[in-house]
């Protein structure tokens, strides 16, 4: 990259890319499960292309000059083909576009979403440090098939969802991370069906129904 482009301005998808080729590049043994950490934490905060390229430059042989891509992940069938647009429409809320997804980032403090609220079809989430908590017992699905798209992170995503709902994880990787469903990767008929793809890296990803404590709060402990 030349000088005048290291100091470009990055964005999500930028910063996404840097952790997928962290991840490659631990997979293959030139990474310690600390400097993963390490330089995964430093890549959700960078600001340009040049601090992306440090944390890059010592997992590449001298002659690759290729950019950061962003890795390619499988859609979920049979749900249609959607391309990316770089500009959603304005009058779009988050989550009801693929190109605009609800997102929800825990960095150094948690991130949630509970009570009565609206699940949209497209979320991202990244537990980075602490954790990000999607209690659905009281939430309304806006569609049959939800996306849940997981980044990499250290901490743990904990998804919560009533009786009927449905949690996959067939899509979704990890590297030294833990992934656990106490929920049918089916939906009964009628109730929506979370996809979880992407990956947990170092962190964890755990789904389950309304526990002992759950009900109590609801008032369905009898």
């Amino acid at each position: 990259m030349s000088e005048s482009n290291a100091h470009l301005r990055a964005g999500n998808a930028e910063r996404d890319a840097a952790v997928a080729e962290l991840q490659r590049a631990a997979q293959d043994g030139k990474l310690t499960p600390a400097e993963l950490a390490e330089r995964t934490a430093a890549a959700a905060t960078a600001r340009t292309y040049g601090e992306l390229d440090a944390l890059l430059a010592d997992l590449r042989p001298p002659t690759e000059a290729a950019p950061v891509r962003l890795q390619q992940v499988e859609a979920y069938p049979p749900a249609p083909v959607y391309q990316r647009t770089p500009n959603p429409p304005a009058t779009t809320r988050p989550g009801f576009s693929l190109a605009d997804p609800l997102i929800l980032n825990a960095g150094f403090s948690g991130a949630k979403r509970t009570g009565p609220w609206e699940v949209p079809p497209f979320l991202r989430v990244q537990a980075l440090a602490d954790t990000v908590r999607l209690d659905c017992l009281e939430a309304t699905a806006s569609s049959e098939v939800i996306d849940l798209e997981v980044l990499p992170g250290a901490a743990t995503v904990l998804v919560i969802v009533p009786e009927g709902w449905g949690v996959q994880c067939d899509r979704l990787g990890k590297t030294w991370g833990t992934i656990t469903s106490k929920v049918p990767s089916q939906a009964a008929w009628g109730n929506p069906l979370i996809v979880a793809r992407g990956s947990v890296g170092l962190g964890t990803f755990k789904a389950r129904g309304a526990n002992w404590f759950d009900r109590r709060r609801l008032g369905q402990d009898r």
